[in-house]
């Protein structure tokens, strides 16, 4: 069904604030609608309102809370926050020390929940003319190469760079796919695509219910992406004090922010200028088809501006019915 932006965000923010403040409920319903309004569907209400990790089952202890601090790191317990609390704060920490030193790190743990996609924070932080490389740690679910017991979580990492004439944004998930997305294929009834996911046996399979039993697969089904995932399972659970392979439940997911400014090497203007010569080269390259090439993040973005132009947008009739239950809405 069609919901106008103004509406689904009033009816976020009305569910949120049954639980949360008015400033932390806006936090996270920013995160939300930037997954609904770009289209990763898998990170945006179906993060408010299904399963154990949902931002409305956490029981938070208290507010976020600042621990180990240097003059350019932060290390942010998320006292039981959802991620999509916890990271604004982080992202904005982190920046405030990258402007300030030059460059800034931000740790979290202890979050139970999704951080949400990782462009909403890339954008913001590029647009403040910094450089973010973001990375989000997750329960186990994902099987390293060659295995079938889920030890990584689906370990996203995304990178945002100052640049003209908007930031240039790259955001992926280490899995093949994200756990949002068996959840709301589960919920709605649909199939996984082929070659994402293994039952318990280690057997390929597109039922979402059995994937849950078993292991999602690295992105590229080899030690590559297996590699990569066991990085961020590193930098984003084990060094911030997270949870990792399974062996710290306890405390968490985890987050790292690493936010730098380009003027550490240089000029501001000529880097931007650099990384829109670099963009034009790329795209006008050679294809066999003669099509420009597609430059990643430009599809996110454009998605998210088409629908703010429209201000409307298609979501599931069962997700909305079970939105408006959550805001008490009869």
């Amino acid at each position: 069904m069609k919901i106008s932006i103004k509406n689904l965000g009033e009816l976020i923010l009305k569910s949120l604030k049954l639980k949360y403040s008015i400033e932390d409920a806006k936090n996270i319903c920013d995160v939300i609608l930037f997954g609904e309004l770009s289209e990763k569907t898998t990170h945006g209400i179906v993060r408010l309102l299904i399963g154990n990790a949902s931002v409305l089952a956490q029981n938070p202890k208290g507010k976020p809370i600042a621990k180990k601090i240097t003059s350019v790191s932060t290390l942010i317990d998320g006292n039981g926050n959802p991620g999509m609390l916890v990271g604004p704060l982080a992202m904005n920490e982190a920046m405030q020390l990258a402007k300030t030193h030059g460059i800034g790190i931000v740790g979290t743990n202890k979050s139970f929940s999704s951080s949400g996609c990782l462009s909403y924070y890339a954008e913001i932080i590029a647009q403040n003319n910094l450089i973010g490389i973001i990375m989000a740690h997750s329960p186990p679910s994902t099987a390293p190469h060659g295995g079938i017991e889920p030890l990584f979580g689906t370990n996203p990492i995304g990178f945002g760079i100052p640049a003209r004439p908007r930031p240039l944004i790259f955001d992926m998930a280490t899995s093949a796919i994200s756990f949002g997305a068996i959840l709301k294929a589960a919920t709605l009834g649909h199939e996984l695509s082929e070659n994402c996911a293994i039952d318990s046996a280690g057997n390929s399979t597109t039922d979402p219910k059995k994937a849950m039993e078993g292991a999602t697969l690295p992105f590229d089904s080899s030690y590559k992406g297996a590699g990569l995932a066991m990085m961020v399972e590193i930098l984003a659970g084990a060094m911030p004090g997270a949870d990792f392979v399974g062996q710290n439940p306890e405390a968490g997911w985890g987050n790292l922010f690493i936010v730098f400014s380009p003027t550490l090497f240089g000029n501001l203007e000529q880097f931007k200028q650099n990384v829109y010569t670099l963009v034009q080269r790329v795209r006008n390259s050679k294809t066999k088809d003669g099509h420009k090439i597609r430059i990643v993040g430009e599809n996110t973005i454009a998605k998210r501006n088409i629908n703010l132009e429209k201000g409307e947008i298609d979501i599931e009739d069962k997700l909305y019915q079970e939105l408006k239950q959550s805001a008490k809405i009869n």
